[in-house]
């Protein structure tokens, strides 16, 4: 079976929901991303976003650029968190636009509805503009008018896997970005499982898939200031891939392998290799769940301000 059939990422998203929402429901991966914003991207930003904000005139909003967001929680986070890191600058409420690139129609609704009122859970308050945009980053990028805006923060939150990494961040950084801008892209980090089960089963999962060290490696060959972070543990229940009767863990094998029905169309002892790897890259916590630990890393990438230092 070709991986051109059974890949269920970027040309079948829809096929991919279910088991994406089985990913999240059994790890926690939205906390691990609020812990690296508050302990490692925003005390290193907070000072560039500061001065953006002082130099604004006729209080212009803060504008960010969202690339793959998904259903949206962990892009709200990073609102709720500029927003309270920000609100110290003066006594308003920040205002921004948030442009949201997404081509999942379906999870671009969802994160719609969680809009709603959302000023009034910030600590600070916020004003928020949402721009809604139902394409491929691809798409998107092809059609960006020279007279459009260009933003303040870019992030790709475990997006850049579905991108040109060198074509986007060029792009990003020239076209998107104002003088002074901030690039984040929140990934899974080289030696987690995700990598190592791409490495042993290449059919599933392709071993060349894009990850931060890349990211990397295109902020060095341009020049740009970067940082990376050291990255944080997301925890991850497998337990349930173990049991074929299980619906919730079957939807999370898929995922895992990139395949969609992988039991049903991989033969038994596929699917018994794939069980047995998955095994020795888990431990059993003190409730006797198996568990998978997922690390995330980001890079942030600084644009015209020479006077920080990573």
């Amino acid at each position: 079976m070709s991986h051109q059939e059974t890949c269920i990422f970027s040309s079948h998203p829809e096929a991919n929901a279910l088991p994406f929402q089985c990913f999240l429901a059994l790890s926690d991966q939205e906390s691990t991303i609020l812990s690296c914003l508050d302990g490692h991207i925003f005390p290193l930003i907070n000072e560039g976003i500061c001065d953006i904000l002082e130099r604004r005139e006729n209080q212009e909003p803060f504008r960010v650029l969202d690339v793959g967001s998904g259903e949206g929680q962990n892009d709200i986070n990073i609102l709720k968190a500029l927003a309270d890191n920000s609100g110290s600058v003066d006594e308003q409420a920040v205002s921004m636009v948030n442009r949201v690139v997404e081509p999942h129609v379906g999870r671009l609704d969802k994160f719609r509805l969680k809009t709603e009122n959302l000023h009034e859970h910030f600590e600070n308050g916020a004003n928020i503009d949402f721009e809604w945009i139902p394409l491929t980053y691809q798409k998107y990028k092809s059609q960006k008018k020279t007279d459009d805006i260009t933003f303040d923060l870019i992030h790709f939150t475990h997006s850049i896997y579905y991108v040109g990494v060198e074509e986007a961040l060029v792009h990003c950084y020239e076209k998107e970005l104002g003088k002074e801008g901030i690039i984040i892209s929140i990934a899974q980090s080289e030696d987690d499982p995700m990598l190592k089960f791409a490495r042993k089963f290449p059919n599933q999962r392709s071993p060349s898939f894009p990850r931060n060290r890349d990211v990397v490696a295109v902020a060095e060959q341009r020049g740009w200031n970067y940082f990376a972070c050291p990255g944080d543990c997301n925890i991850l229940d497998i337990t349930d891939i173990f049991d074929s009767s299980s619906i919730v863990g079957n939807y999370l094998l898929d995922f895992l392998t990139n395949e969609e029905n992988v039991r049903l169309k991989e033969d038994k002892e596929t699917v018994e290799r794939i069980l047995k790897f998955w095994k020795r890259q888990s431990y059993v916590n003190e409730d006797g769940r198996r568990i998978v630990g997922i690390m995330d890393n980001a890079v942030i990438i600084l644009k015209g301000f020479d006077h920080i230092k990573m």
